[in-house]
């Protein structure tokens, strides 16, 4: 079961995410685990904090750039393992850790949170994948993600619509069609992304209805993720410059844009 951890296939994804595989590193600057930014207090004490060390203006765009982050960290590498690797990776929230490692110590020297993660759990495919995928998913977001928007967006105070996009925007391009893969592997993996934005019911993400339908185009009858956001995630509030989906600028100006 647990045979997958110690895969090439893993240890790759591990490294794409930068994820700390253990304890975080004691001389981190600041550690959190997920579970504690369920609870309001918690989390609101966490973003006050983020908030000042990003020097972000308020703690709405906080918020937001952390949400990104999550996506990115958590959301993108369990999505990966399931559509690609047909592993259900848990990452058990009580032990997984956001942590903002010295920045003496941090070769890219970010502000932004690391992910560190230990005791953690696999489950291959066994059963119909259809079946599988629902329990892998509802995981995923109805039991542990939705609950953290849900109180990220109660603190900042943020639109959820703005919060599910930017988990939109780092599991969307692990969708893109690949050319040259293998006929029943593109197959899958367009039934992953159709299931995960079209079908899959509110349920799935502890939601009334599916939050990811509003952020996919249809080309040529199959799902794409918009090539343009539908709403702002403020990054040009901490940048001084606009991203290229955003919504906020004109064609003329984002051709520009780097």
């Amino acid at each position: 079961m647990e045979q997958y951890l110690s895969t090439d296939l893993w240890k790759q994804t591990v490294e794409d995410h930068s994820i700390w595989l253990g304890e975080p590193p004691e001389n981190s600057v600041r550690t959190i685990a997920l579970s504690e930014l369920h609870e309001e207090a918690a989390c609101r004490e966490y973003i006050s904090w983020f908030q000042e060390y990003i020097d972000a203006p308020d703690m709405k765009v906080a918020a937001s750039m952390l949400a990104k982050r999550i996506g990115y960290l958590w959301t993108a590498p369990l999505v990966t393992a399931m559509t690609y690797h047909h592993q259900h990776v848990t990452f058990q929230l009580e032990n997984t850790f956001l942590y903002h490692p010295a920045l003496s110590a941090n070769e890219g020297g970010t502000r932004f949170p690391l992910l560190a993660v230990k005791g953690l759990r696999t489950e291959a495919l066994t059963e119909d994948r259809v079946v599988w995928r629902e329990k892998v998913l509802e995981e995923m977001f109805a039991v542990q993600l939705t609950p953290l928007l849900k109180t990220l967006a109660a603190t900042a105070p943020l639109s959820m619509s703005i919060l599910w996009e930017n988990i939109m925007v780092r599991i969307g391009p692990l969708f893109t069609p690949d050319v040259d893969g293998v006929e029943q592997e593109r197959e899958h993996i367009q039934a992953d992304f159709s299931y995960l934005t079209q079908v899959a019911s509110g349920q799935v993400f502890g939601v009334k209805k599916n939050p990811l339908t509003r952020f996919t185009d249809c080309k040529d009858n199959v799902p794409v993720a918009k090539s343009e956001r539908i709403t702002c995630c403020f990054y040009y509030q901490m940048s001084g410059e606009y991203c290229r989906k955003c919504p906020k600028i004109d064609n003329e100006n984002k051709s520009q844009l780097k």
